[in-house]
């Protein structure tokens, strides 16, 4: 997300309590938001004549169009100070004092040539709306739906949360939690998206245990696992006589989930054959079996996983956009292990509780060493790859965890991450790059205090933008 799409979710959530009935121009608002700094010449305009003379005037020589909302240009300087609050408090909203929030705001209201009751009552409204702002974390459930938690009101840090087999206490975790409550009790189609190792599998189980088809049959199915040839027998079923073969009627997985839920995961590496017969099932709630010509109903609730980018493979067309939709009624976008490292500790003790239990042995610990390793590698393999990590550690250790009893590959990153590179002579142009495109960030990312925004805006790149280099190179924030 830029910071223009930022600044106007911002600006919707705080016009919304402002003046609701100004929610349907913030697109229009935002014509004025385009560039980060207004040019100078529109500024003095703006400053120079009240907003209904200025519109007058340029109505008068043919530049502003009739059609725009009347009421927008009052908003503008609110957005403008709004937008200038953001940018200077960045991500540090619970650090700032009332009163330094009230001082900007009277600042640049003076600058805006506000009129006193205006400015008072932005600081009436600011200084609460930002803390509360930051306060709340999110997570994205649909294109147009987000869910937010209060951290305030949850459980005690000190408190291991799991939620139907679910281990975490994050912020991002607990949002989850939240979303997954709303959304388990409806009949809508899910699209769990996540990285290899995230548990998506977990989270569908999640779903159907709380939902009202808890009762029935869950069945989880891996359509990567099943090859063209035999996926639509096993989805649909097939009739006596269908193939050779074919010595009986046989129920697909459609069929034996009925009034339950089915869980197709990696849904997107299926056919566009296969993709147009489960839109059939997802529109109509029937099918037909292989060799079979009367329809069968199959009432279940469809949840399906991806790894990949379903949207990009619908632009390009590898995956139908009808189905995308169809089966997109809700999404959930699960964090990979890397972002949220608050969890390792919960996950860490869960692990180490498991496998000693399954081993017959004491619960190793582990040493301060082998802790910096967990927490300086980047898991790639995700939860899916930390489990394998520790049962092999849990095996070959004895009272206590080492670094050397974890997999090379971990030892090799942890030593990587604490040594400053060096040039051997042998390097391309492109390593070196890369080299020294490290260290600037580092460097950068130190003078500010690890402040991701406040350290884009002085490399003159996007939050985006950066976010995705710290996550090429591993970098975190300590």
């Amino acid at each position: 997300m830029d910071k223009t799409e930022q600044m106007r979710g911002l600006a919707g959530e705080f016009l919304a309590r402002f003046s609701p009935d100004v929610l349907k121009q913030v697109d229009s608002l935002f014509e004025h938001l385009k560039s980060d700094t207004a040019s100078k010449l529109e500024v003095n305009f703006g400053l120079a004549m009240p907003p209904e003379m200025r519109q007058r005037v340029l109505l008068s020589i043919g530049i502003e169009d009739t059609a725009a909302p009347q009421v927008a240009d009052r908003y503008v300087p609110y957005l403008l100070i709004l937008k200038k609050l953001i940018d200077q408090i960045g991500d540090n909203l619970q650090a700032v004092r009332h009163e330094e929030i009230a001082g900007l705001i009277w600042q640049e209201g003076r600058k805006m040539r506000l009129f006193e009751y205006e400015i008072q009552q932005l600081i009436e409204i600011f200084p609460a709306w930002l803390t509360s702002i930051s306060r709340k974390y999110v997570v994205e459930i649909s294109p147009a739906s987000i869910c937010k938690v209060d951290s305030a009101g949850d459980a005690d840090d000190n408190r291991e949360i799991a939620f139907s087999g679910i281990i975490g206490r994050s912020e991002t975790m607990r949002s989850m939690f939240a979303c997954l409550k709303k959304i388990s009790a409806s009949n809508l189609s899910i699209l769990i998206q996540g990285e290899s190792g995230t548990g998506k599998e977990l989270v569908a189980h999640a779903i159907h245990s709380l939902s009202d088809r808890a009762k029935h049959s869950f069945i989880p199915v891996n359509c990567g696992a099943l090859p063209d040839t035999i996926i639509e027998s096993e989805l649909f079923g097939y009739e006596k006589g269908a193939f050779t073969g074919a010595d009986g009627l046989k129920k697909g997985y459609f069929e034996i989930s009925d009034q339950g839920t089915i869980f197709l995961d990696e849904i997107t590496e299926t056919s566009l054959q296969t993709q147009v017969k489960l839109l059939r099932v997802l529109q109509e709630k029937q099918f037909n079996r292989v060799g079979g010509t009367k329809p069968v109903s199959a009432n279940c609730r469809v949840i399906a996983a991806t790894n990949r980018d379903v949207l990009e493979m619908a632009k390009v067309g590898t995956f139908r956009h009808d189905l995308y939709y169809r089966v997109n009624e809700m999404t959930i976008s699960l964090p990979p292990l890397r972002e949220r490292k608050d969890d390792l500790p919960l996950l860490v003790k869960h692990f180490l509780k498991k496998f000693a239990e399954q081993n017959n042995c004491q619960r190793p610990e582990l040493s301060k060493e082998s802790w910096q390793v967990l927490n300086d590698y980047s898991w790639p393999g995700n939860i899916r790859e930390l489990e394998n990590a520790l049962k092999r550690a849990v095996v070959l250790a004895d009272d206590v965890i080492l670094p050397e009893h974890f997999p090379p590959v971990i030892i090799e990153q942890s030593a990587r991450h604490h040594t400053t590179p060096t040039s051997s002579g042998n390097e391309t142009l492109e390593t070196l790059i890369e080299q020294a495109e490290h260290g600037i960030l580092i460097s950068q990312l130190k003078k500010y205090g690890y402040n991701v925004s406040k350290t884009a805006d002085a490399l003159a790149i996007s939050r985006r933008t950066l976010q995705r280099k710290l996550k090429q190179f591993g970098i975190e924030k300590p």
